[in-house]
C-alpha cells in the first residue's frame, strides 16, 4: 500500500518538476534557439536578439544564426556585444545609432552549417561610451547551448 500511495504521489511530482526545469531553459523549445541578453538587471539600456532563423541576411533575405544588437532607450550610452561559439571567441560589434536603433551582426557565418546543435553560445553585452570603451556601465554575458542548431 505504500508503495502503491508513493507512486502516485513521486510520479505526478516528477512530472511537474521536469516541466518546471524545461521551461527555465532559454533554449527548451525544440526547434528555435532565439534568445534575448539585457545589459544589467534592468531591460531598459540595451539587449541582443540571438536569432535562430529569420529576416537578417545582408542586403535582405533569410540568414541562419545571427545577432541582432538594440539599443533601448536614450542614454547616452552605446551597446557593444561580444560572440563566443563553444569557447572560441568570435568578435565584437557597436550599436553608437542612439535609442531604438538596432544592428544586425552575424558572427557565425564563418562556420560552413553557422551554429551547429549542442555547440555553446556565449555573449556578453555592455553599455558603453563609445565602441571599445574600456568603462562598461552595466554589463550581462550568458551561455547556453544551442538545440537544434
Amino acid at each position: 500500500m505504500r508503495r502503491n500511495l508513493a507512486m502516485r504521489v513521486l510520479l505526478p511530482l516528477a512530472a511537474v518538476l521536469t516541466a518546471i526545469l524545461a521551461s527555465a531553459n532559454p533554449a527548451a523549445a525544440a526547434g528555435n534557439d532565439d534568445y534575448t541578453v539585457y545589459t544589467g538587471d534592468s531591460r531598459l539600456g540595451g539587449a541582443v536578439d540571438f536569432v535562430d532563423y529569420g529576416p537578417g541576411a545582408p542586403g535582405g533575405g533569410n540568414n541562419d544564426d545571427y545577432l541582432v544588437i538594440r539599443d533601448l532607450r536614450g542614454d547616452g550610452h552605446g551597446v557593444q556585444v561580444w560572440a563566443w561559439l563553444h569557447g572560441k571567441y568570435l568578435g565584437t560589434r557597436y550599436n553608437g545609432g542612439g535609442a531604438g536603433s538596432q544592428l544586425i551582426y552575424d558572427p557565425y557565418s564563418i562556420f560552413p552549417n553557422n551554429v551547429a546543435a549542442n555547440e555553446v553560445i556565449g555573449l556578453k553585452i555592455c553599455l558603453v561610451d563609445g565602441e571599445n570603451n574600456l568603462i562598461q556601465s552595466s554589463c550581462s554575458n550568458l551561455e547556453w547551448p544551442s538545440i537544434d542548431g
